[in-house]
C-alpha cells in the first residue's frame, strides 16, 4: 500500500515508532503527530516531531488544509483495563476516531509487507496489520481494527470496529467478532463459527471454546495459563 500523501499519527503512543517504521517501509512519508495531550510531550515522539493540536480542526480552514494535504491514522492504542492511564488512552482512541468520522478525514491503513493478507479480504479503513500476521481467505477486517505480529485469522471470519487481536493469537474459521473486542497475547479461539461478542476482553493465553456474551471478561485462575474455558450455557451461536 502507498500514498502519494505524506502521513500525520493522529494521537500518539510509547511504540509509535513501530508504525512510523512501517509507513516508511511501504514507502509513505511520515509528516509527524497531531497530539495536543501525550504527558507533556509537547516537540516530538521517538523522534516523530508532534506538529499541532487536534484542537486545530475546530478552525475550518486549518481542517480543510489538512484534508486536501494529507493522510491520517489512528495511532493512539487501547487496553481494556481499569487504571487512569488505561481509562484515558480508550477514551481518547474513541475520542479520535470519532474526529476522523466526523470531520471526514482520509484515514489509511498500514499493512506490514511480511504479513500474508489474502486477495480476498475485505477491510476497512484506519487498520494496521503487523509483520507475519496470516489471514485466511474470505476475512473481513473492520475499521481501526489492529492485529498485531504472527497472528491467524481463519478463513470466512468477520471482525468488527477497533478491534485488537494481540500477537501470537489463533482462530478457527467463520468466527464473529463484534466491536471493540480485545484478544490477550496467544489466546486461542478454537470453535469454528463462534460470535465473540461487543466488548469481550479475553485475557492472555486462554483457549476458548465458546462464544461469548456481550463485554464479558475471560481471565485465567490460578497459575493454570491454558485453561480451557467450555461453558455450554453462554455459548454464541
Amino acid at each position: 500500500m502507498t500514498s502519494n500523501k505524506p502521513l500525520i499519527f493522529l494521537g500518539s503512543n510509547v511504540a509509535i515508532s513501530q508504525f512510523a517504521e512501517t509507513a516508511q517501509d511501504l514507502n509513505i512519508e511520515v509528516a509527524g503527530i497531531i497530539d495536543g495531550d501525550y504527558y507533556g510531550n509537547t516537540e516530538s515522539i521517538d523522534g516523530i516531531p508532534i506538529i499541532d493540536s487536534e484542537q486545530s480542526f475546530n478552525d475550518a480552514e486549518k481542517l480543510e488544509y489538512y484534508r486536501q494535504n494529507y493522510v491520517f491514522f489512528c495511532a493512539t492504542n487501547w487496553i481494556p483495563q481499569d487504571d487512569a492511564v488505561s481509562k484515558r488512552n480508550k477514551e481518547k482512541r474513541h475520542r479520535l476516531i470519532d474526529l476522523i468520522d466526523q470531520s471526514d478525514l482520509p484515514c489509511m491503513n498500514i499493512i506490514d509487507p511480511r504479513a500474508k493478507i489474502h486477495s480476498s479480504t475485505k477491510l476497512g479503513k484506519g487498520i494496521y496489520i503487523d509483520s507475519f500476521a496470516l489471514v485466511d481467505p474470505n476475512v473481513t477486517i473492520g475499521d481501526y481494527t489492529t492485529v498485531y505480529a504472527f497472528s491467524g485469522l481463519g478463513h470466512g471470519s468477520t471482525f468488527g470496529r477497533n478491534c485488537v487481536i494481540q500477537r501470537h493469537i489463533s482462530i478457527t474459521g467463520d468466527v464473529t467478532f463484534g466491536d471493540n473486542v480485545f484478544l490477550g497475547t496467544a489466546c486461542k479461539i478454537l470453535k469454528t463459527g463462534v460470535t465473540i461478542s461487543s466488548g469481550t476482553f479475553v485475557h492472555e493465553a486462554i483457549y476458548l471454546k465458546r462464544g461469548t456474551i456481550e463485554n464479558e471478561i475471560i481471565s485465567r485462575n490460578g497459575v493454570n495459563t491454558k485453561r480451557v474455558l467450555h461453558r455450554e450455557e453462554l455459548e454464541v451461536a
